[in-house]
């Protein structure tokens, strides 16, 4: 049934089921909509009431981003509260970055007053006319699994408990609550807590026994599996499961930019492009993967069997999501792909398994030489100026412990830090599940408040720099003792739209036989380091290769003693083995 806590306004009634569900963190861009919830959040404080802390943010995308960045480690949903419709129009591309990296969050805004002359219940001001919409729902109701508007406080406790409630069940993703000012000024005697356990999200499915027979016997009798991950990783109890199936399947997996799916040191490691092995698979079991392949460069052979596992498994919000599979299985990898390996191990035969060490073995050896390649590539780029980004990436790979958690927006050097920097532990590594740039830096801010005795280190490209609210970000961690060290990865341009235009028109476009890369080049670039200093961060430039270990040491440092810092590191424009290039 819950129980009744006494309150005098209905923004209290909200503060107290924000601390029902455990929220830490309000990240807040306020307005004049915001104030009554300010206001309850000053009382609890003054009167000693537990109430989340709050997260001055000084644009809305870094709120989001920051929001992200906390589920992110935790698995929990934390409060993003903006400004009516301006406020969530700059919550922007962050919350495609959520609904796409399925991450729960729980929006909320104000709305216009809906009366025009009591100012006791809220006053409209004269511009408040000019931020009334038709439908404010409708800014955001593409990329939010639920919406709603809070009509009443008696039934507040309902909204918010089913808001948290969507927000936690698999697939995962943000919400949004409007909250109209006349609620959260209007007198009450009390708010309802329900019993939370009573609201709890959504059991995830297992598959029929039958599935998983069907499954195994696939492995077993194929020649050439593959395995690929989306961000399995995310269940951190799929992980020793999966590395038991691939070692005694033999069978390569392919991990991702978004999470630790798989041990980087293991024999079945195979990169994280799959490329390079799908022409020859003849089974393919794709899990937890949002785009498993792009066709246009590889896809499988028209006779492979393919398997694809996920709680989510037809993609609903991808309007065009169309990969064929032979097998299409709604479930959680976390309790499937333990019932799998066990399947497969009840049933392998002596000749099954001689049969699937032999390819063990075969492909140990792919797996060495990939290494050794990547290592020459870093070795090779040790004395290159510009900087090259696998000599730089290998340098932090080199300065980082085992528990220091990398997040990464590095974009067309993406492939460098993949190739370089080596993650084992569940929860050390996180990529952006969306494609809007500006993510990087207050999804470290997140993480570092999730996880306050870890190191962070975002990587990202200058470009998303510029986008990530740098000062913002950089102020916030600062203030809210929240360090993390950012590096630059800094080629001067917009490496992504120059490579295609060289994709697309070749070495014959007027672009490339000119040199006028219009649209494409940051120069003269910006001084990041001054940026950075301006909000009590450390800044460094680095412009040669023999300086950087030195310098990753010292950032690390710097962050260790409580200041945020950043590197700017000036790389080359053309790196060797890139984006486009790569397998």
């Amino acid at each position: 049934m819950g129980k009744t806590l006494p309150v005098e306004y209905g923004a209290e009634a909200f503060i107290e089921l924000l601390n029902a569900n455990q929220v830490d963190y309000i990240f807040i861009n306020p307005g004049s909509d915001t104030y009554p919830i300010q206001e309850a959040i000053a009382k609890f404080k003054v009167q000693g009431r537990r109430t989340p802390e709050v997260v001055l943010s000084l644009h809305e995308t870094m709120a989001m981003a920051a929001a992200h960045g906390y589920f992110m480690v935790t698995g929990r949903p934390q409060v993003v509260l903006v400004h009516v419709d301006v406020g969530l129009q700059n919550v922007g591309g962050a919350l495609h970055n959520a609904q796409r990296g399925h991450i729960g969050v729980i929006l909320c805004a104000g709305r216009a007053p809906w009366l025009l002359e009591e100012p006791d219940q809220g006053e409209r001001w004269e511009f408040m006319w000019l931020q009334e919409r038709l439908d404010q729902a409708s800014i955001v109701r593409d990329y939010v699994k639920w919406y709603y508007e809070v009509h009443s406080n008696r039934n507040i406790h309902r909204v918010m408990q089913r808001a948290f409630q969507l927000a936690s069940s698999e697939p995962c993703g943000p919400v949004y609550v409007t909250l109209p000012l006349e609620l959260l000024t209007e007198k009450i005697d009390g708010v309802l807590i329900p019993d939370v356990s009573k609201h709890s999200p959504l059991s995830t499915p297992q598959a029929e026994d039958k599935l998983v027979n069907q499954v195994a016997d696939m492995l077993l009798h194929a020649q050439n599996p593959l395995i690929i991950t989306g961000d399995s990783g995310r269940r951190p109890a799929t992980i020793a499961p999966l590395v038991s199936l691939a070692e005694a399947l033999g069978a390569p997996v392919v991990t991702s930019r978004y999470r630790v799916n798989f041990p980087s040191s293991n024999q079945m490691f195979a990169g994280n492009s799959p490329n390079p092995y799908l022409e020859d698979a003849d089974v393919v079991v794709v899990i937890d993967c949002e785009v498993p392949y792009a066709p246009t460069q590889s896809k499988p052979k028209t006779n492979a069997k393919i398997v694809h596992i996920d709680v989510d498994p037809l993609k609903p919000t991808i309007p065009m999501w169309n990969f064929p599979a032979d097998v299409l299985i709604q479930a959680d990898s976390s309790k499937f792909i333990p019932a799998l390996n066990q399947k497969v191990s009840e049933k392998m035969t002596p000749k099954q398994r001689a049969r699937c060490q032999s390819r063990y073995e075969a492909f140990s050896s792919v797996h060495k030489k990939m290494k050794a390649d990547w290592h020459r590539l870093a070795e090779k780029g040790a004395e290159r100026k510009p900087i090259s980004p696998d000599w730089l990436c290998y340098c932090i790979n080199e300065a980082l412990n085992d528990n220091t958690i990398v997040i990464i927006e590095s974009v067309t050097n993406t492939p460098s830090v993949l190739r370089q920097i080596r993650r084992e532990i569940p929860g050390t590594f996180y990529g952006n599940g969306g494609t809007s740039l500006g993510w990087g830096l207050g999804a470290a801010l997140g993480a570092k408040l999730a996880s306050p005795e870890k190191t962070i280190i975002t990587i990202v490209a200058d470009g998303c720099f510029i986008y990530g609210c740098p000062i913002p970000s950089l102020w916030a961690a600062s203030t809210y003792k929240a360090p993390f060290l950012v590096v630059i990865l800094n080629n001067k341009q917009y490496q992504f739209p120059k490579g295609i235009i060289q994709k697309a028109y070749g070495d014959e476009s007027y672009s490339a036989k000119s040199g006028l890369w219009i649209g494409i080049d940051i120069e003269p670039s910006p001084n990041y380091t001054l940026i950075s200093e301006a909000c009590q961060a450390y800044g460094r430039r680095v412009e040669e290769p023999s300086e950087f270990p030195a310098a990753i040491r010292d950032a690390l440092e710097v962050v260790r003693s409580g200041k945020p810092a950043v590197l700017d590191v000036i790389i080359e424009k053309e790196p060797e083995a890139s984006y486009f290039s790569r397998g």
